[in-house]
């Protein structure tokens, strides 16, 4: 069912908050194509258009009568673009994202430091964002043009997973649509990080995870929960996270989602392997006592996306003990200069850009990179014609992608009854014994409380064995995973 919205928030004197929200049967927001008016066909932002009526806007979109424009038929995707399947609704096919959890090769893993001195310069623009005196996140409308590279790489992103324009057979607006992107660099500069700054001493003696890797926690409209009284969660459709150095700890997505409105742990139909939803939350048989995750190890230019209801983080401890330590050391030369020293000191810290796909909503209090420091990034043509997804000229086979079908899973791990079976779903996978297969009980704090943890039962040696490689592991744990705390 669905519930009205526009996106809108009254304040009264007595200071009540009211929100207009349309979510659809999944708990996503959505959108009404019937607001659209029917008898226009012009694509929004198509600056070749010659209909009077239609009124140029700031950054070259538009404004005025197409801001919901309904286009024609037929259409094709967008080459690089990474949709799921189709679906029909009410006898019209429809596109769907794709919410399945994969990582794909970017075409940044075709570079070195060597030969492309603009990979230097990325990592410094992390670093800069990173500042703990700058808002946690920054938002890019999709119909914008780019101030940036970071701001061109979340555009990138956004409209590899989502059409250009809406279409006859993919609705959405793109004037209330956009990115959400960030930074975390681990570890956390000293002096200037966001966390070495925010960090208070009970979180470093509390929290040894969030120094090297980040809590459990879901992607939300944080404003929006805080003013809800910390009930509400309206989630981005899609998280994303894109790694720009090889070291650090593995992302990990549990399926475990809470109810939108009450923050409530809401349980999930499965189907393992599914691209997206079709009954349930996947296709092919279902079962609410299964708990499905994806575990990806960091690979400089691999690009994560999974559901954005989808409970995650970064566990530190997934690493062997002292791993991370020895990623992060460097030898300097006595010849080198200062700054010399702090380039490769970025080269080795765990560098992730994340980006959050938001459909028909934009998240409270999130806004652009200050113009005021506009300045201190790189430009947008730093790398000239490169792009993200997609082939790229003088590249073999070996480093390049094409529109997101470098996705590799090596290993499915079931975990059933006490006891976990390793599938090699390739040949890179190595074999194990049956001691590796032993399963570790390991308890994680939640981000959102201290009462809440996660508690998990995992073949530890299996999953760090994708480390050095950079791989993904597949998990399946068919009696679930138990989430402890005020949610249950």
């Amino acid at each position: 069912s669905s519930d009205e919205t526009n996106n809108t928030i009254e304040r009264d004197a007595s200071n009540t908050l009211e929100l207009n929200l349309r979510l659809d049967c999944n708990g996503r927001t959505t959108f009404d194509p019937s607001l659209w008016p029917s008898t226009t066909s012009i694509r929004h932002g198509d600056t070749s258009s010659k209909n009077e009526d239609v009124a140029k806007g700031r950054n070259g979109d538009f404004s005025g009568p197409i801001k919901r424009a309904k286009l024609d038929g037929g259409e094709s995707p967008d080459e690089d673009l990474n949709v799921g399947t189709t679906e029909v609704v009410q006898g019209k096919e429809m596109l769907s994202l794709d919410y399945s959890s994969k990582a794909t090769m970017t075409n940044i893993s075709s570079l070195d430091y060597e030969s492309c001195e603009a990979l230097d310069d990325l990592l410094f623009d992390c670093e800069i964002t990173d500042c703990g005196l700058l808002p946690r996140t920054f938002w890019v409308p999709a119909t914008a043009e780019p101030r940036c590279y970071l701001e061109k790489m979340a555009l990138e992103i956004f409209h590899h997973h989502v059409p250009k324009s809406p279409s006859s057979n993919f609705f959405y607006d793109p004037d209330t649509s956009g990115a959400e992107w960030w930074v975390q660099l681990r570890p956390s500069p000293p002096g200037t990080g966001r966390y070495s700054m925010l960090a208070s001493d009970d979180d470093n003696d509390k929290d040894d995870m969030a120094k090297s890797g980040i809590s459990f926690h879901w992607d939300k409209d944080e404003d929006l929960r805080i003013m809800c009284g910390g009930s509400m969660y309206i989630h981005p459709h899609i998280s994303t996270v894109t790694y720009l150095t090889d070291l650090g700890a593995p992302t990990m997505v549990l399926t475990k989602r809470v109810d939108p409105f009450t923050g409530e742990y809401v349980k999930v139909n499965h189907g393992y392997g599914a691209k997206h939803e079709g009954k349930g939350d996947g296709g092919g048989d279902h079962d609410e006592n299964v708990t499905e995750g994806f575990v990806s190890w960091p690979k400089r230019g691999k690009h994560l996306s999974f559901d954005g209801r989808y409970l995650h983080a970064a566990p530190s401890d997934l690493m062997e003990d002292g791993m991370f330590e020895k990623q992060c050391k460097f030898e300097s030369r006595d010849d080198m200069d200062e700054k010399e020293k702090k380039v490769l000191q970025r080269r080795h810290r765990r560098v992730t850009f994340l980006v959050n796909i938001w459909l028909n909503y934009k998240p409270f209090n999130v806004n652009p990179f200050p113009e005021t420091m506009m300045n201190k990034l790189s430009d947008v043509d730093i790398m000239g014609e490169f792009s993200l997804f997609g082939k790229l000229d003088n590249t073999d086979n070996k480093r390049h992608c094409n529109g997101g079908e470098c996705t590799v899973t090596d290993e499915k791990i079931t975990i059933s009854q006490g006891k976990a079976v390793v599938e090699a779903l390739n040949e890179k996978s190595s074999s194990i014994n049956d001691n590796d297969a032993l399963l570790t009980t390991m308890t994680w704090p939640m981000g959102c409380g201290d009462d809440e943890k996660v508690q998990v039962s995992i073949p530890v040696k299996p999953i760090r064995n994708h480390c050095k490689m950079g791989s993904n592991v597949a998990l399946v744990w068919k009696d679930g995973v138990d989430l402890t705390g005020s949610g249950n």
